[in-house]
């Protein structure tokens, strides 16, 4: 298996996986939090990563989206 170093790559990965929307996806990973993450928080994270838009992926997001993304989505 290859892996992945970059946050913000593997996310875009897991949710190409998922094969779901990057909305979908967030509303997923928002479902049930007490402080969402922003559209354009989440956009930035799944940018190119020599975009001006790009900013890192905190670990915590990417275990969680791990966590409720595959499984909101293998369910269907």
């Amino acid at each position: 298996m290859n892996e992945v170093t970059d946050n913000g790559v593997a996310l875009r990965s897991l949710i190409e996986q998922a094969g779901v929307t990057q909305a979908d996806a967030l509303a997923a990973l928002n479902k049930g939090q007490a402080f969402p993450i922003a559209m354009s928080t989440w956009k930035a994270y799944l940018a190119a990563p020599g975009s001006v838009r790009r900013r890192a992926c905190p670990d915590n997001v990417l275990a969680h989206a791990r966590k409720t993304i595959g499984k909101a989505f293998r369910a269907n």
